[in-house]
């Protein structure tokens, strides 16, 4: 499709000269002699330009006078303005306020060529940015956090605020399935950095070493297998948002460099010795009790301070009352979709089953259980008997299963205990995914990492 061009200058002749030019390579040009029938034919449903090319001296209505009136029309198309050689400055100053660039009379038109090709390509991927981050929004609105429980109502209040605080660290914390990274993307995907990267990295999931070289990126030679340079996340997010999931299990001495960077917006590759920056919105998540673990020195009081600017605490589904079934359907009607069926909601028993269950697995417990039911009923509603929930023995969301059965005698230490249950969970559940059951443990990824090392139990996992 041909791109349409807009010259606007007082001398009929450039217009002339320019229609001959560039609709010999393509373009469509509409060619005005004052600013004032260019607008006015805009108010005419004239089809938009995809540049607009102005002179900047011109009676009644200068270049600079004419950009600021398309944009309150909230035209948002490229704008390059001529000018003779004594009004460079001026032009300058033009794109101070939104010019794309300028053309110095008399116009070079080769010059005027690669200009306008820069410019449509430029204004492409703008718009297709534009589009994304549209269409992200709708994904991933405000609303989006459902609930009308003074909890939920509060969080969502925060998310809004925070979104035009594109630059405030937040932490958020809750329970495993609460929400953390919805929240977070709700928060990047509504903010100005929205056309910009959402990057994320779970840091339970990743030895400290990689840990690093994946924050922080590498230089070729930096360790054995570094045969390349790579960019880091923090390096990839420049102009977005960095967020960080369980935070609580990074080291020490990582959690020093990290700390390093939110105070300073430098850092290094590692092997590098030049200094880099990164303008990035870092996002934290836990669902650590992080004050406890400063306490315990396993996290570092510095960047716990530095972090916490915010607090975004994610309610249990347990403390959200009926929001249960409001969340349940909007669930069922996303499961509709997917599957294509026709589920109209819950039945009255199935209803009061939901609300009286404690979800230790908060949200993500809930997805679960409505999408099995979904797969199997039969009828137009999810009945009592097409839930099925975890057992009374597992509503406690912070206590740990091994299975049924597990005993151990008097006068064995606290450690034989530890490894003994470990050993038994990771036994009887092999059709688990590891993360599943590090939550039910209570304790993060990396920490039963390092404990099935120290125990010599890696013979019983294969995930």
């Amino acid at each position: 499709m041909s791109k349409r061009i807009f010259v606007v200058d007082d001398e009929p002749k450039i217009g002339n000269l320019f229609s001959n030019v560039l609709e010999r390579d393509g373009y469509e040009v509409d060619a005005f002699v004052n600013p004032r029938s260019l607008v006015e034919a805009l108010e005419e449903n004239s089809e938009e330009p995809d540049v607009v090319v102005a002179d900047m001296m011109m009676p009644e209505m200068d270049g600079v006078e004419l950009m600021e009136t398309l944009q309150e029309r909230e035209l948002d198309v490229p704008f390059i303005i001529m000018t003779a050689h004594s009004s460079v400055q001026t032009a300058v100053e033009a794109m101070r306020q939104g010019a794309f660039h300028y053309l110095e009379k008399p116009v070079n038109l080769e010059e005027m060529r690669a200009l306008l090709q820069k410019a449509i390509e430029l204004y492409g991927a703008q718009q297709e940015l534009k589009q994304i981050k549209t269409e992200k929004q709708k994904q991933y609105p405000i609303g989006g956090i459902l609930g009308k429980s003074d909890p939920i109502v509060e969080v969502r209040e925060t998310v809004e605020t925070l979104c035009d605080a594109a630059n405030t660290t937040v932490l958020l914390t809750g329970e495993t399935g609460t929400g953390k990274n919805l929240t977070a993307k709700t928060l990047h995907y509504n903010s100005p950095r929205a056309e910009k990267s959402f990057t994320d990295i779970d840091c339970a999931s990743l030895p400290d070493n990689l840990l690093e070289a994946e924050l922080f990126g590498y230089e070729e030679g930096a360790f054995t297998d570094a045969r390349d340079s790579k960019e880091g996340l923090i390096e990839v997010a420049d102009g977005g948002t960095l967020f960080l999931d369980e935070i609580d299990s990074m080291s020490l001495a990582l959690q020093a460099k990290l700390l390093s960077f939110l105070e300073s917006r430098e850092f290094r590759r590692l092997g590098g010795v030049e200094d880099k920056t990164a303008d990035v919105r870092i996002l934290c998540a836990t669902n650590a009790d992080l004050e406890q673990s400063v306490q315990e020195g396993g996290f570092r009081k510095d960047l716990f301070f530095r972090i916490n600017v915010v607090n975004v605490k994610l309610p249990p589904l347990r403390r959200m009352g009926d929001d249960v079934l409001l969340i349940g359907k909007q669930i069922v009607s996303e499961f509709n979709q997917e599957f294509g069926n026709e589920i109209k909601g819950f039945t009255d028993s199935a209803k009061e089953k939901l609300l009286n269950h404690t979800w230790p697995g908060n949200v993500r417990e809930l997805r679960n259980v409505i999408e099995r039911a979904m797969i199997f009923v039969e009828g137009d509603r999810i009945g009592a008997d097409d839930l099925t929930l975890a057992p009374p023995s597992r509503l406690d969301n912070q206590q740990p299963l091994a299975g049924d059965g597990f005993r151990f005698s008097l006068g064995r230490t606290l450690e034989e205990v530890e490894k003994a249950y470990i050993r038994r969970t990771l036994e009887t559940r092999t059709n688990d995914s590891y993360a599943d059951i590090a939550d039910d443990l209570g304790i993060s990824k990396k920490t039963l990492w390092d404990k099935r090392k120290r125990y010599n139990l890696d013979e019983l996992v294969d995930r």
